[in-house]
């Protein structure tokens, strides 16, 4: 997969010649699966001690069944079908069954607070709203929904959220209100054929609206991300190959529906490959250690602070993880005397990509030389384009040239929720990523870090993405590690990394600053390092991401009370 520049445009390969493309609206998208791969199993959940276990048919029918429930409910072309629900065979069911009846699928967050969830319900307009009544026995989900809108238990109607008809709550043995419990809103779809449901669905356009998707911010409110029904199909086909899946992968994870990783790369690219997808809602370290090795996993699919956090669980050393196979080189797996038959040629998955892209736009596969992968983010993939756009001018930059990355191809957003087009592109229609970096003459594209990110320390950029991944690389000894900028008043910035380091490490400021020395500028080098306690260090709700400023407050003040 080479690239080719012309006029300062980097092309990515075309479309038409993407291998392995199958159907490309979400509900033909589960019809054709569903006719590949039929008992195969597809979903495995465990409930209440119970092993649920769902095959690539099961979900068709239980999909088809919920689809004519929400016909038979006023749900129509277009309609917006929220999904506030756990990673659990009926949240994968509910997003199929919108997506057959013609609606648009709005996976919302398990995480968000109350008045996080009331903003999303009426930002996005949602029509028909799918819950649960409790999380993982620690998030009552359905009393946070009578807490913004308490009418909702009553009336059927709330003036808070004004295109709210419904709520459908699994979990509960009775309706109430605007509030139906699952079993009677499937009931209520007897009524509506299936042959209905699939005559709807033959009318639904890969270029009609197919899914949106709320981007994580945590200090302004999210923005809506409006896909059309190709952008999340075709992200399936190609990351099924970039991830090297096949009917052999039986993957686990606790990735949420609500990221475009969770949606694409667990949801989507396993059922493209013909794979099983062991679910987990909230993660636990001994249970995620227990499923791993009940279900004979091959692919644990997890961040860095979940194998951490498994690493050291008192089942860790005497656990059989001997079916574990795609693991890169950086997983504590890796080093787990019960991982013999781990595939050497897959080494993990680098690449770049955003909400606004649906995830994935440049990326290395799986099976690609680890020397290679770790040089870049990867190649563009089929159908899409880069400039990279001087921030000060916006003059088009050459090969080589650093600035603003801006991408436009198959995958790339209508527009945000509420937005005007040209409020969201340029002239061209390319999206300007805030993100910086540049492209070589071989067609790879290096990505150095946010614009705003960037810390200016005596005069010179240091990207603390640079920085991060050398880190990654030479100091596997950190469980959590961030770097920051803070103000000096006589280098205008110094670069400082707050690092938590691994149960039972122990390693010095200065020992970390020399071994960083042998592979970074010295002035990319950070002036401080900060250990902190795990629980010390602020996170977004989703525990995904490290909340930049607040850790900047933190490490400002340990300076300043250190003087």
């Amino acid at each position: 997969m080479t690239g080719a520049a012309s006029n300062n445009t980097l092309y990515g390969p075309p479309l038409a010649d993407a291998e392995g493309i199958g159907a490309l609206t979400l509900g033909s998208f589960l019809l054709d699966v569903s006719e590949r791969y039929g008992d195969r199993e597809l979903l495995v959940f465990y409930e209440g001690g119970q092993r649920i276990s769902w095959s690539y048919r099961d979900l068709q029918e239980q999909a088809l069944a919920l689809a004519s429930a929400m016909v038979a409910g006023g749900v129509s072309k277009g309609t917006r079908v929220g999904i506030v629900m756990g990673s659990r065979p009926e949240c994968v069911a509910a997003i199929f069954a919108a997506a057959l009846a013609g609606a648009v699928a709005v996976p919302l967050s398990t995480m968000a607070s109350a008045d996080e969830l009331a903003y999303l319900i009426r930002q996005a307009d949602i029509h028909t709203l799918f819950t649960q009544k409790e999380l993982g026995g620690k998030h009552p989900l359905l009393q946070t929904l009578y807490r913004i809108s308490p009418e909702l238990r009553e009336a059927g109607y709330s003036e808070r959220f004004p295109y709210l008809k419904t709520v459908v709550a699994l979990g509960t043995d009775h309706s109430e209100g605007s509030v139906v419990c699952w079993q009677d809103y499937l009931s209520n779809g007897v009524s509506v054929p299936q042959s209905l449901i699939l005559a709807r669905n033959s009318e639904v356009s890969p270029a009609d609206a197919g899914l949106i998707i709320y981007s994580s911010g945590s200090t302004a409110n999210p923005k809506g991300v409006l896909h059309t029904q190709r952008a999340p199909t075709l992200q399936a086909w190609h990351q099924a190959r970039i991830f090297c899946r096949t009917t052999e992968t039986r993957m686990w994870t606790t990735f949420p529906l609500f990221w475009t990783a969770g949606f694409n790369t667990v949801m989507g690219a396993t059922m493209a490959a013909g794979g099983c997808w062991v679910m987990q809602e909230l993660f636990e370290a001994g249970a995620a250690i227990a499923l791993i090795q009940k279900e004979r996993v091959t692919e644990p699919y997890a961040l860095p602070h979940h194998t951490g956090a498994m690493e050291e669980h008192a089942d860790w050393a005497q656990a059989d993880f001997s079916a574990v196979r795609c693991v890169s080189g950086r997983s504590p797996f890796c080093r787990h005397p019960s991982v013999t038959a781990r595939d050497k040629n897959w080494h993990g998955v680098w690449a770049y990509g955003a909400s606004e892209t649906c995830a994935i736009s440049i990326s290395h596969y799986a099976n690609t030389d680890p020397a290679i992968i770790t040089a870049s983010a990867g190649r563009l993939l089929p159908g899409n384009s880069l400039r990279v756009v001087d921030t000060n001018n916006g003059d088009t930059l050459a090969v080589g040239e650093e600035g603003e990355l801006c991408i436009k191809g198959p995958t790339l957003m209508e527009r945000y929720v509420k937005a005007a087009r040209e409020d969201c592109f340029d002239a061209d229609g390319f999206f300007h990523t805030g993100d910086s970096g540049y492209y070589d003459s071989e067609g790879y594209v290096h990505w150095t870090g946010r614009l705003t990110d960037m810390i200016k320390t005596a005069g010179a950029n240091v990207s603390p993405a640079e920085v991060q991944r050398v880190i990654q690389r030479v100091l596997p000894t950190f469980k959590i590690s961030q770097v920051v900028g803070l103000p000096d008043d006589k280098l205008g910035q110094i670069v400082v990394l707050c690092v938590v380091l691994q149960e039972g490490e122990s390693q010095s400021e200065e020992e970390v600053r020399a071994t960083l020395k042998q592979h970074l500028a010295s002035y990319k080098v950070p002036r401080r390092v900060l250990f902190f306690d795990e629980k010390d260090v602020p996170m977004t709700a989703s525990g995904e991401k490290v909340k930049d400023a607040e850790l900047r407050e933190l490490a400002a003040a340990r300076i300043k009370n250190a003087e």
